[in-house]
């Protein structure tokens, strides 16, 4: 349970701060790639915490979609070839669409495969990530939309909430 948002809040700040310094980047070590790696998923795992919550965030945060990519798979994703991204996803035929942010919380907390992806300069541009649909198509938010969502989540403060029961006593809150 999530009684002070803030703790959980400003370690999203801190990793959209991070990520984008690692956009500017001309060259990432192993020790980045980690940092890459455990920001992004902390990051998406805290706005799932968060979204949890009773009244951390506002509706309409947490009601927001993101723009994703997604490429089809063209063969059987495992465990020995996970690594070869380029090879079992068809980039040729990239479409865009609109995910909602906890749709993408789940794919990055349940990742099969997942992988940042870099700039010819080298650098971050954004994430490969793809969970149980691994086998049907891989998926890849732009680093932009990340740093958005953590910084639309860390910043976001409710000020009004209002508790609703209805009928059959079933009790909701809107949080704006």
């Amino acid at each position: 349970m999530i009684s002070e948002s803030w703790y959980w809040k400003e370690p999203l700040l801190e990793a959209a701060e991070r990520l984008r310094s690692f956009k500017r980047a001309r060259e990432l070590h192993g020790e980045d790639l980690a940092t890459i790696e455990r920001d992004i998923f902390v990051g998406f795992y805290s706005i799932r915490k968060l979204f949890e919550a009773v009244a951390k965030v506002t509706d309409a945060t947490k009601h927001m979609h993101l723009p994703v990519s997604s490429c089809p798979s063209r063969r059987r994703v495992t465990w020995r070839n996970m690594h070869r991204i380029f090879d079992l996803y068809d980039f040729r035929q990239e479409a865009k669409e609109s995910r909602s942010v906890r749709s993408v919380c789940n794919q990055i907390i349940h990742s099969f495969v997942f992988a940042p992806c870099f700039e010819e300069t080298g650098a971050l541009a954004g994430i490969f990530t793809s969970d149980t649909h691994k086998d049907a198509r891989l998926f890849k938010v732009d680093i932009d939309d990340v740093i958005s969502a953590f910084e639309r989540v860390g910043n976001d403060d409710p000020t009004t909430v209002e508790w609703r029961e209805d009928s059959v006593g079933k009790i909701t809150s809107l949080a704006y």
